[in-house]
């Protein structure tokens, strides 16, 4: 094989836009939730009738990170300036105008990052650079307002396609993210030595829950520390082959499922598990999305048992696992 090839197919050749699609909604949703838990302390947070007051916040961001609500501090400017963030958001969402609304997006979010760093902290951080990405990214051709546009433009309900280089780079900041996180928890003994979840449960600063009795059980401290870590490093190259992919993923969901009642890090782990739709191929993600379809679970259970005696297309996790099957040419 060609090296020079592979290098250029893999950013360049022509793939599915849906899996982009479907995550740019997951995305403008979680978008739309974080605007909505900064908002609850709007004015403490972000204008000069809280925390930081006068020339405070310019100084604290730094000439490198500028924002005009260090300048606009007033509280119904920021209200504003709110308001606009949401509905480019709901824009973005929806795919309506896709690219102008995912530059628009950016800035908007960016000022209110810049705003305050002094609390920002995760899960801000990668809604920032996953929202840098879809701005550059063709998020906006399929499943939105301007790919429904295109469609009845072109007349028809072609496989939208596009080139991958956006959503190549999402996909190697989330293994990025996952490999520093682990090979930084490797330099320490706490890790290394099983008991890192230990000082966790008993850290009632950012904990949810008092989880405290866990840490009476000593090999289970043991096993969550070294299964947290082996997790880490799976998910770094394991996404990335269709054979694991599936399993890795669903480990993946189980860590960040397991971290949500220790530590309250709203919408981190929702978006990290959301970004693995990346990862996946036409034929996974229309399986996870028949997987996942209301009518399977609400009302159509006797037309799932009639069809599949009748011998269609299989359903559920039969459907998954032929679905997430090795194929030929597919890595």
């Amino acid at each position: 094989m060609n090296p020079l090839h592979a290098w250029n197919r893999f950013w360049f050749a022509p793939i599915s836009a849906r899996p982009l699609g479907v995550f740019r909604i997951l995305f403008g949703l979680f978008v739309l939730g974080h605007l909505a838990l900064i908002s609850v302390d709007l004015d403490y947070w972000y204008t000069d009738a809280g925390l930081l007051r006068g020339d405070e916040a310019a100084v604290t961001a730094g000439p490198l990170r500028p924002t005009p609500l260090a300048y606009f501090q007033d509280p119904t400017s920021v209200r504003v300036a709110l308001a606009i963030t949401i509905g480019v958001a709901v824009a973005f969402t929806l795919g309506w105008r896709t690219r102008v609304a995912g530059v628009l997006l950016y800035l908007a979010q960016m000022s209110f990052y810049n705003r305050n760093l002094l609390t920002n902290c995760g899960p801000d951080q990668v809604m920032m650079i996953t929202t840098f990405y879809m701005m550059l990214a063709p998020c906006g051709a399929a499943f939105s307002l301007d790919a429904r546009r295109a469609a009845a433009r072109r007349g028809t309900l072609a496989e939208p396609l596009i080139y991958p280089w956006a959503q190549r780079l999402m996909q190697l900041q989330l293994c990025l993210i996952y490999f520093v996180t682990g090979f930084l928890k490797c330099n320490g003994r706490a890790w290394l030595g099983g008991t890192a979840v230990h000082y966790v449960l008993f850290n009632h600063e950012v904990g949810q829950f008092n989880l405290e009795w866990v840490a009476g059980y000593p090999l289970v401290v043991n096993f969550m520390t070294f299964a947290a870590l082996a997790v880490e490093f799976a998910l770094v190259f394991l996404l990335w082959f269709r054979p694991t992919r599936r399993w890795v993923a669903l480990l993946g969901v189980a860590l960040h499922v397991g971290i949500w009642p220790m530590v309250n890090v709203p919408l981190f782990g929702e978006q990290m598990t959301a970004l693995y739709l990346l990862f996946l191929d036409p034929d996974e993600l229309a399986a996870l999305g028949s997987f996942f379809r209301p009518s399977r679970w609400l009302g159509g259970r006797s037309r799932a048992a009639a069809s599949d005696r009748a011998g269609a297309s299989p359903r559920g996790w039969r459907q998954l696992e032929l679905a997430f099957a090795p194929a030929a040419g597919n890595s």
